[in-house]
């Protein structure tokens, strides 16, 4: 769980969020849509603690971890693919260099006894024995196989590093998990792993984040959509409240009570008021256009 508490982001005299309050629970999975430029990267920058709020704080549930999609691809250039993954998990990671760093000392003394054992107690609770066949599971299961387990990130093509970076974000199920644009630089083999591998990942005690401009790559896997242009929050419900209150529907004629509309061979693909209650599936790229160019329309909805 993450609360955005009174969040303002300004740079000089532009302004790019005032006053966000949010709150992200548990169990959701949270789509972050917008076009380059729209302000989701620096959203979630401010979220996970690389760029500090003007004003406002940010707090995580207690005790909870949050993991990022780094875009940094070199600098884990001298360290091993595999080491490279289970430092997604830095207390676990930590754990394991302190218990390396005492077993090597030659005059271990009692109190080093105490620590080891206190660090071993630790490690077990993280299941840190299964570590390395952990993260060499998530390896594999985005692509990269295991004769460069091994290797130094360094001697990665560019899309075989973004492969590790998306393991290394998903590695130790973290309780907070933020993926920036994270089918970057994947062909559909990869982006299709990574769909399976984040459905399996994320369960009722997790928290996730994806930014995307191409909203179609994770539609079966969101539950709640948040629209920014410049910026601006245009919009922010779950899709349970979306399909209450809007119709995603095609037709052969414009309908009168259309909210936005676009037109093709076959018809009409609209969005409409949902006056009756009917089932239907939000389309989040018509979502999406529609909130960009008539958001006063689709923000009365809420205002009724």
């Amino acid at each position: 769980m993450i609360t955005v508490s009174n969040v303002s982001v300004q740079f000089g005299k532009r302004v790019l969020f005032n006053d966000v309050n949010l709150k992200f629970t548990s169990g959701n999975c949270y789509g972050i849509i917008g076009a380059n430029g729209a302000g989701k990267s620096t959203f979630l920058r401010t979220i996970y603690g690389d760029l500090d709020p003007t004003t406002g704080t940010i707090a995580l549930g207690p005790g909870e971890r949050l993991s990022v999609l780094s875009q940094d691809h070199f600098k884990w250039d001298s360290y091993t693919v595999m080491d490279t993954v289970m430092m997604g998990h830095t207390v676990l990671w930590d754990i394991m260099k302190q218990r390396e760093e005492l077993y090597a000392k030659e005059d271990f003394t009692d109190e080093d006894g105490l620590k080891v054992s206190e660090l071993e107690e630790k490690f077990a609770e993280l299941d840190g024995w299964n570590a390395e066949s952990d993260a060499a599971m998530l390896l594999s299961g985005l692509g990269i196989k295991e004769d460069k387990h091994y290797t130094l990130m360094g001697e990665l093509s560019g899309k075989e590093k973004v492969r590790v970076m998306l393991a290394q974000a998903l590695y130790g199920n973290p309780d907070n998990l933020l993926l920036d644009e994270p089918t970057n630089g994947l062909d559909i083999t990869s982006r299709q792993a990574l769909k399976r591998i984040i459905s399996r990942t994320v369960d009722d005690e997790s928290t996730l984040f994806i930014s995307t401009h191409q909203a179609h790559d994770f539609e079966n896997l969101l539950d709640h959509l948040i629209i920014l242009s410049e910026g601006e929050i245009l919009l922010n419900r779950s899709l349970d409240e979306i399909s209450e209150r809007l119709l995603f529907a095609r037709t052969a004629y414009l309908p009168e009570d259309s909210l936005y509309s676009e037109q093709d061979l076959h018809g009409y693909f609209s969005i409409l008021p949902n006056e009756e209650g009917e089932e239907n599936t939000p389309d989040i790229e018509l979502l999406y256009k529609a909130a960009l160019q008539v958001p006063e329309k689709i923000k009365t909805i809420w205002n009724e």
